[in-house]
């Protein structure tokens, strides 16, 4: 029984570090829906998320770690039309530390880009709708 469960182990250990690379990898929506979390100048989360068509997004700029944000549909900190996308309105979205605010719904399939006018080298987030 103890030669088995010392074979088993190199296998079980080689799932968990796969199964943490795919979790780490993009960000999906899950019971309590698609999550994107804020910290200073980052989005702490990763750059990349894929949601289904139809979703929203939360975004969360963090109470402790968090500052001002302005986002916005477009790249580098530059509005952009991305047809398709949510209308985030003339000014873009504001967050303070502690705001959490859904984006969407997400209703034509495509690749879109959320950024922050505020931080437009460091806030560039792929928007994959499935």
């Amino acid at each position: 029984m103890v030669k088995r469960l010392v074979a088993l182990l190199p296998l079980v250990l080689l799932i968990g570090l796969l199964s943490g690379c795919v979790v780490q990898s993009a960000p999906t929506g899950g019971a309590g829906g698609n999550a994107v979390e804020m910290g200073a100048t980052t989005y702490t989360s990763g750059n990349s998320i894929t949601i289904k068509k139809g979703s929203s997004i939360t975004f969360t700029d963090s109470k402790d770690n968090g500052s001002v944000h302005i986002l916005v549909i477009g790249q580098n900190g530059t509005p952009s039309a991305e047809s398709g996308a949510p209308d985030l309105g003339a000014n873009g979205m504001t967050f303070n530390p502690g705001d959490s605010k859904s984006i969407g719904p997400w209703t034509t399939p495509g690749t879109y880009h959320v950024t922050c006018t505020v931080h437009p080298t460091t806030m560039n987030l792929v928007v994959t709708v499935q």
